[in-house]
């Protein structure tokens, strides 16, 4: 939600097309933002975005670096304003010239990316996201350490691991949460230092409790097999949960296994069918073989071949192997009604998720 980009404090955790920093709340001695971003702010939340731009860009034409960058992102998404990369462009190397380290990094996603009327530029990215690194800027520390790893030849006699971990141990001590997943994996695999678990778990707990919601599946994985931890398999399933509900897909599957074997809760197939449906529903191939399975045995669920042969074709053509041997023995068992059923189903359009009205997001 774009309402974020709007107080100076917070700023420095968020508009970046490259990386994103975690969300901060402002330190209770924090200046009070200026009265434009504060009425900008009333304006986007009621969804009237062309009067937070006017707001922003007045701030901006004041020389207002926050403003700025704002405006920038204002422009990219289209905000208020036809999308204008052209335009955001502009007021970012404005700031970025300033030496405004969140600028810096937005324009080096740009640049890196390109986009409607810009052209790839990846020294200049470089050059911009390095500035903003070297500032301290959590977010540009960690797509620095991104860019390095990509750079190391795993295959090498002796890689270099080494810059890498540098930087993102420099996120990492800033809270930023790709940071912290990115050193657990360095702390399991040892690379670029010494290999522990213990803090290769601590780093993805930090992770999963700065918001990022890949490490909290990672971390429920780490309880039930416990990695670095005690094993807790109940704590694992609080994990799963918390992943599902921001729409993890591998924690649908994951917390549905649980509710189909009871591991960490009372087995449920009703619930364990409803987390793979969901996850299936996503597009997920593995959640498409696992829900035409119990469909295929009629666990938690009415014995159905048409949906199972229609979830065994779906993962088929996700690149789940097994599952084209089942769709071809399911087919051979179907009636000739239900075939026609299932290629109804598989022509139909697939239903779009629901997007949350932002203005209802707490």
């Amino acid at each position: 939600m774009l309402t974020r980009f709007l107080y100076p404090v917070l700023i420095a955790a968020a508009a970046c097309t490259l990386a994103q920093g975690p969300t901060e709340k402002p330190a209770a001695d924090a200046p009070k933002p200026p009265e434009a971003f504060i009425k900008a702010k009333e304006a986007a939340d009621k969804g009237d975005f062309a009067a937070a731009l006017k707001l922003l860009t007045t701030e901006a034409d004041k020389g207002n670096l926050e403003a700025m960058t704002a405006v920038a992102e204002f422009h990219v998404a289209g905000r208020g304003t036809p999308a204008s990369p052209e335009a955001a462009l502009k007021w970012l190397v404005k700031a970025a010239d300033a030496g405004h380290p969140p600028a810096q990094n937005m324009l080096a996603g740009l640049l890196f990316n390109g986009a409607t009327g810009i052209k790839k530029d990846e020294e200049r990215a470089r050059f911009f996201l390095q500035q903003a690194a070297e500032a301290g800027y959590a977010p540009s520390q960690f797509q620095a350490g991104a860019l390095a790893e990509s750079a190391v030849d795993s295959k090498s006699r002796e890689p270099n691991w080494k810059p890498s971990r540098d930087w993102y141990e420099k996120a990492a001590a800033q809270g930023q949460p790709d940071a912290l997943l990115a050193m657990a994996r360095y702390y399991d695999k040892g690379l670029g230092g010494p290999a522990s678990l213990e803090k290769a778990t601590a780093s993805c707990l930090a992770a999963a409790r700065a918001g990022s919601t890949i490490a909290m599946n990672e971390m429920a994985v780490r309880y039930q097999r416990g990695t670095g931890i005690a094993q807790d398999n109940v704590a694992a399933i609080g994990w799963f949960t918390l992943a599902t509900q921001n729409g993890v897909a591998s924690a649908f599957i994951n917390l549905g296994n649980c509710y189909e074997t009871g591991n960490g809760v009372r087995i449920d197939l009703v619930k364990a069918g409803e987390y793979y449906a969901a996850a299936a529903k996503a597009g997920n191939p593995v959640a498409q073989a696992l829900i035409a399975r119990l469909f295929e045995e009629g666990k938690g669920t009415e014995k159905n071949l048409a949906y199972a042969y229609v979830n065994y074709k779906r993962a088929a053509d996700g690149g789940i192997a097994d599952a084209a041997r089942k769709r071809d023995e399911i087919k051979a068992k179907l009636t000739p009604a239900e075939l026609k059923e299932a290629e109804k189903i598989l022509a139909a359009k697939p239903e779009e998720p629901k997007k949350e009205d932002p203005k209802k997001k707490k």
